[in-house]
Parts: C-alpha cells; sequence; structure tokens
C-alpha cells in the first residue's frame, strides 16, 4: 500500500430528489490525481470494488428509502404521546399522486404558541396557518423545512390528532411555490396513549424530535481517507530474531511437503527458515566453519519463510550432520543457530 495518499470513494447519480436505488462510484486517489475506478454503478446494497494500490472497498448501503424506527425518537422531551411516523393514511385522498419517499433527516422543535413557521397551505384554496413547531432538514442543512399542518382541532398548536406532512418542491431541497409543484412526504402524528394510566404528557416548548432515514448513497456523497503502508518496527523485530527456527529440525530424510515419489533419483528435499524479517542474509556453514550456502531473503511483511533445497553453493547435496546458520537483517540484527540433517 502507498503511505500517506489521500483516497476519496465519491458518489454520483442524476435522479431529481437523490432517492434512486444504484448510485455510481468513483475511486480516486487525490494525492496522485489518479481515478482508479470511473463511474461503476452500485448493483447490491453489498459491493466489494476491483483491487488497487494493495487494497479493495467493501461498499454496503441502503438501497430503499425508508424511515429509521430503531433510531428516530425524542432527542429532548419526556412526552408519552405516540408518535406515529410514515405517511398517515387519514388523509391520503388529499394527496393522491403527490407521495415521494424524501431521503432526508428531519428534526422537528416544539416552541411556545404561535412561535412556529407558518405552514404551507394544506389545499390551494387554503390559506397558512400558525404553528407551533420549526423543522429543520439536517441532512441538507436547510432550517425551515416546508410542511403542512393537518391542525385537526384547529388551536395552532401541534398536539393530539394532528398531524405534520414535510413537503418538496420539483428537485430536492427546492421548497414549493404552490399546490402544483407540490411533493409530499414524510408525516409525524401525535396521538395520546390511551393503555397508559398515568398522567398524559403533550410535548412541551423546547422539545426536539428527530425523524431519520434510511436511504442510498447520493450525488456528491464521498468518504475520504488516507492509506498508511506497512513498516517494519525495527525495536519490535529485533527482539523477535530469538524466534527464528529451521523445520524441521532435525531434518531426518523426509518431511510431508517434499514429492512422494519420483522417477529418477532421491527427489527434493526442503526444510524451512521461518519467522525471518522481510530482508536477511541467510549464510550457512558446517560445524567445522566451512561456508555451505548463502540465501537472500527478500518478502513481504507476511511472507517470513526462506526454503533451501539442502544443495550447497557448489550445486552438491550436503551430507548428513550439524550446520550452522547466521541470519543477519540489515539495520536490525543477529541470529545465530544450528540445525541437524540426519539420516
Amino acid at each position: 500500500m502507498k503511505n500517506n495518499h489521500i483516497y476519496r470513494l465519491e458518489f454520483s447519480e442524476d435522479s431529481k430528489y437523490h432517492n434512486i436505488a444504484k448510485p455510481n462510484y468513483n475511486l480516486i486517489d487525490y494525492s496522485a490525481n489518479d481515478t482508479l475506478i470511473k463511474n461503476v454503478k452500485i448493483l447490491n446494497n453489498v459491493q466489494q470494488s476491483k483491487l488497487f494500490d494493495g487494497f479493495s472497498i467493501n461498499i454496503e448501503m441502503d438501497t430503499l428509502v425508508e424511515i429509521d424506527y430503531e433510531i428516530s425518537g425524542w432527542k429532548k422531551g419526556n412526552s408519552n404521546y405516540i408518535v406515529q411516523l410514515g405517511f398517515d393514511h387519514r388523509f391520503e385522498n388529499a394527496y393522491n399522486g403527490k407521495k415521494i419517499d424524501y431521503p432526508a433527516d428531519f428534526e422537528i422543535t416544539f416552541t411556545q404558541p404561535g412561535e412556529g413557521d407558518i405552514s404551507f397551505p394544506v389545499t390551494s384554496f387554503s390559506s397558512p396557518i400558525q404553528s407551533n413547531v420549526i423543522i429543520n432538514n439536517l441532512t441538507e442543512g436547510i432550517d425551515h423545512f416546508k410542511f403542512i399542518f393537518r391542525d385537526e382541532n384547529q388551536d395552532a398548536s401541534f398536539n393530539d390528532n394532528d398531524a405534520i406532512f414535510i413537503v418538496v418542491g420539483d428537485s430536492s431541497g427546492m421548497p414549493p411555490k404552490s399546490t402544483s409543484d407540490l411533493h409530499v412526504s414524510w408525516s409525524i402524528s401525535l396521538i395520546k396513549d390511551t393503555t397508559i394510566q398515568e398522567q398524559q404528557r403533550a410535548p412541551e416548548p423546547g422539545d426536539i424530535y428527530q425523524l431519520f432515514t434510511k436511504k442510498p448513497f447520493r450525488d456528491k456523497e464521498y468518504f475520504e481517507f488516507t492509506s498508511i503502508a506497512q513498516q517494519l518496527d525495527k525495536k519490535n523485530i529485533s527482539s523477535k530474531l530469538d524466534e527464528i527456527i529451521v523445520v524441521p529440525n532435525p531434518y531426518t530424510g523426509a518431511v510431508s511437503w517434499e514429492p512422494d515419489n519420483v522417477e529418477v533419483g532421491r527427489g527434493e528435499r526442503r526444510i524451512f527458515f521461518a519467522h525471518l524479517p522481510t530482508i536477511c542474509t541467510i549464510r550457512i556453514y558446517t560445524i567445522g566453519g566451512k561456508h555451505v550456502k548463502t540465501l537472500e531473503h527478500i518478502a513481504g511483511m507476511l511472507d517470513g519463510s526462506e526454503s533451501w533445497d539442502l544443495v550447497s553453493k557448489d550445486g552438491m547435496e550436503i551430507s548428513f550432520g550439524v550446520y550452522v546458520y547466521h541470519v543477519e537483517a540489515p539495520g536490525i540484527g543477529e541470529k545465530i543457530g544450528k540445525f541437524a540433517v540426519m539420516k
């Protein structure tokens, strides 16, 4: 992996309300100004990218726009009214054909009577009415978002049996200009809970309710991260040089990884030096100090082994006996050990 490179996983789509189920994504190395993946469509709710620069990305997202009931709830306040979210079907006929599942999160703040926002007209023949709530769009950063207030008891306060519908115009973030470009989205309805014996507590000024939605990735959203390449901790590696071993030790003529049979001759013999640092030199000597073979080990951090076919530098198979090996890791340290080759 590259070290200290800034990457972005960027999403793109061209829907009016950012509710398309299968957006595209790009993977860009901003440090190198290089687009690694361009305009690949997300086909499933879980998808893995191709391998680039030593890594791949697992992308998981919601493909449907729907209310997230698990995390929606009161941010502040202790009202025990039942809060119904979704689409209040009592008013379905009034908004038939205008419904849209809007992919955004909202915060509803209760105010003193008469201090909330003026609602959007219920119909083209009605006038805006005063409310005691302010709705902010958390996803798009829009305060005083438009809504329809169904004030059933006509007291200018959002309470029992009332409903609020969040509304939007002809595209995401745009307020409706009139009922002709009006689209009606999520509703929030309040109902007294008649199953409880304690006193009913209506929302009070200062209470805040949050409505969260599940939604696909939308245009211009992105994840940014910085890659950190694998690095050698020389102090830690130096302390682990004592873990270097020869496998098997002793070598007794055959091991499981060697071929079962060959057509001519004894066939391959092989031992392994294990737990090696990334770069090191292995020198092998007879017990009398004669140089037998030098092995150069250069590998990844997760591949700490080097094999030897028990053939000397002169191309001859070594004889049985005890051998000394010396491992030298530049800038780290060294390790000396022994292994035996037996009949």
